[in-house]
């Protein structure tokens, strides 16, 4: 494994043209099509960095800015923005091009964290190079990544604290919140 990779030299691209069995009901592209596109090239791109297996370990956020349509062409970029020990997050972003006009838009954004694993069978965590930033927005992302990681492990541990405290809730406990919610 090498000690370090350049940020800059992460990306990986796709382009995929939306046809009638992505749509859903309305006739767009199904949202779970495109989060299943972007689950595959994340992986590919963490699989990539670490050298192995990868798997999703968390989502983020999957941003949906506006709606990709069936007949456009889908161009995917994945790249690595932020590693720790085992674990490598991967922004992914995605814009819907008009083929006969070129046009394209911006349709979404999205954060995934993935964890390199040391074999498939009974599969543990193992290390990742380390990611060296050189240009302004990879140093960016980087610091805005971390910024992410850090207010993900507080809202778990939040999170953590309040289901045990909410476990511990009587029933007429339970509906006074809830009359509180809802009011």
């Amino acid at each position: 494994m090498t000690e370090f990779k350049y940020a800059d030299e992460t990306e990986v691209r796709s382009a995929i043209f939306m046809n009638a069995s992505d749509a859903n009901h309305f006739g767009n592209v199904h949202g779970g099509q495109v989060m299943k596109l972007v689950d595959e090239i994340a992986y590919v791109c963490a699989a990539r960095y670490c050298g192995g297996v990868a798997v999703t370990a968390a989502v983020d956020r999957i941003d949906f800015h506006e709606p990709v349509y069936v007949g456009e062409l889908l161009h995917i970029a994945a790249r690595v923005v932020y590693v720790g020990r085992t674990s490598m997050e991967i922004e992914i972003t995605l814009h819907a091009e008009d083929i006969p006009t070129g046009a394209t838009r911006h349709t979404n954004t999205c954060h995934f964290t993935f964890v390199a694993l040391d074999k498939v069978e009974n599969p543990r965590p193992r290390a990742v190079p380390r990611l060296v930033c050189r240009t302004r927005d990879d140093k960016a992302r980087f610091i805005q990544a971390k910024m992410r990681r850090e207010r993900g492990i507080e809202y778990r541990k939040e999170r953590d604290a309040f289901l045990k405290q909410f476990a511990a809730l009587s029933d007429t406990e339970l509906d006074t919140l809830l009359a509180e919610a809802v009011a």
